[in-house]
């Protein structure tokens, strides 16, 4: 009797059927997509291609991440291929700096 149950089992479960029409209408990818908002990455960029470039103290401000997360920030940057420059300016503060063709 236990197989009856079994078998009584597997034919009562339905199998979901895929439509062969999608209920929404799929967009094209030939228009680029464009951010909802402004990024942290995007903001990062902005202050560092600024002509003075931008301290640590500038990024955290901005972002409010830690100054570790601004260096991982920084070295994914360079990872990207970004060419970062960094200088010191007379008060001895680091300020980095990205060309913008870069």
């Amino acid at each position: 009797m236990a197989t009856h149950r079994k078998a009584a089992r597997a034919g009562s479960r339905k199998r979901a059927v895929r439509s062969s029409t999608p209920s929404k209408p799929r967009s094209s990818r030939t228009q680029p997509l464009t951010p909802a908002r402004a990024s942290k990455k995007g903001t990062i960029l902005a202050l560092l291609q600024r002509s003075h470039g931008a301290a640590i103290g500038d990024l955290t401000a901005a972002t409010g991440w830690q100054t570790h997360s601004i260096r991982a920030a920084l070295t994914g940057l360079r990872k990207e291929g970004r060419e970062l420059h960094r200088d010191k300016d007379h008060a001895g503060v680091t300020r980095y700096h990205i060309t913008a063709d870069s």
